[in-house]
Formats: structure tokens, sequence, C-alpha cells
């Protein structure tokens, strides 16, 4: 597994941070630590299960489809554990709706692991795995000379669209029925300021 950055994540019972990685997702990576394993919940039903919007996303094909694409990329967080804590698929070259002579990077594919959905299981592995992968995002937006600007459809699920708001994302469409996918953007100055306030900007 190729590694492209190390990182630190928050481990949830002891609110500690631990190293974990950023990795390249390949096809067997996608198939082998997300497919087969991250809905393997015993406390979970079935029904909980469908009601999370990514619950069918097949990775590997996501994986397959994409990670060989030029302007393209797919990432994980790999714990310590060797799992997979979350993952994302992204593009650049995307238009901007609230600049549109600008671009951004598009996220297209965004989740963390179940095992670290406080909604869906008593106890979480990890806290802030979205988080992380979303300002990975952001970095890479901001590295391409894109000012940090992201731009994504959320899943119309309310702790979706509730994470997503809290990050600073703006609804550009607020005519979009509530039921569909939601289209969001970060702007550059909302981008700016999460840099700031993680220390990557003066």
């Amino acid at each position: 597994m190729e590694t492209l950055k190390r990182i630190q994540i928050l481990r949830a019972d002891s609110n500690q941070t631990v190293d974990a990685e950023i990795i390249r997702l390949t096809t067997d990576v996608a198939r082998e630590k997300i497919d087969k394993v991250w809905w393997k919940l015993p406390s979970v039903s079935a029904e909980e299960m469908n009601d999370e919007g990514d619950f069918h996303w097949d990775w590997e094909r996501l994986a397959r489809i994409y990670s060989g694409k030029i302007l393209h990329e797919c990432v994980a967080v790999l714990s310590q554990e060797n799992y997979l804590e979350g993952a994302m698929v992204y593009q650049f070259n995307a238009k901007s709706k609230l600049e549109p002579n600008k671009e951004s990077v598009y996220v297209g594919w965004l989740a963390s692991a179940p095992r670290n959905r406080n909604w869906l299981v008593s106890q979480t592995f990890y806290k802030g795995v979205g988080t992380m992968l979303l300002y990975w995002a952001l970095r890479e937006s901001y590295d391409a000379g894109l000012g940090g600007r992201i731009s994504l459809q959320s899943l119309p699920t309310p702790s979706t669209v509730q994470f997503y708001e809290n990050k600073g994302l703006v609804r550009i469409d607020l005519t979009q029925p509530t039921n569909d996918l939601v289209d969001y953007e970060l702007p550059e100055s909302a981008a700016l300021a999460w840099l700031q306030k993680q220390g990557d900007l003066p």
C-alpha cells in the first residue's frame, strides 16, 4: 500500500491522537479492506445498514474506475490496526458554482467506516475521520492553486447535511428537494479560514 502522508487521528475511547496514514486506495485494497469488512457489524441490523446512504457503495468498482484516471484520486485512512477508517474519491478541475469562472476539487464519494459512526454503533473507534478526509481534499485544492474550494453532492440524511454545514460548506441550490442529493461548496474564504485554524497558513 502506497503511503501518501503520515497523519494523526483521534481514538474515541481515550480521546488521544494516534498515528495513521493516508494511503492510495487501489482496487485490491478497496475490495479486501472496505467491501468485505466495513459492514460486518453484528450489533447493527440490516434495516439500520440500509438506512445508511453509502451502504451499497462498491468501493472496489470506484477504485477500478477512478484510480487510473487523470485528475482523479482515490485515498483512504489506514489506522495502526491495519483497518481502513475512511475513504474518499475526488477529482480536480470541477467548476465552482459560487465563482463560475474558477475551479474546485469535486468530492464524489466520502465515507467514514461504519464502526466510527456514533449514531450507528454504541462504541466508536475513531472520531473526526470524515473531517480529516475533507481537510485533505481542501489541502489538495489549495496546493493545486484552486483556493481550497471543494464542491460535492451530499446525501440528504440530516447527519450528513449537518456535517458539511458545520465545516462551512454552503448549500448551492435551495430549491432542491430535501430527499434528493444536495449541492454544497466550500468557498475560498472558508477554506482559508480552516487552513489558518489548522496552522497551515499564517
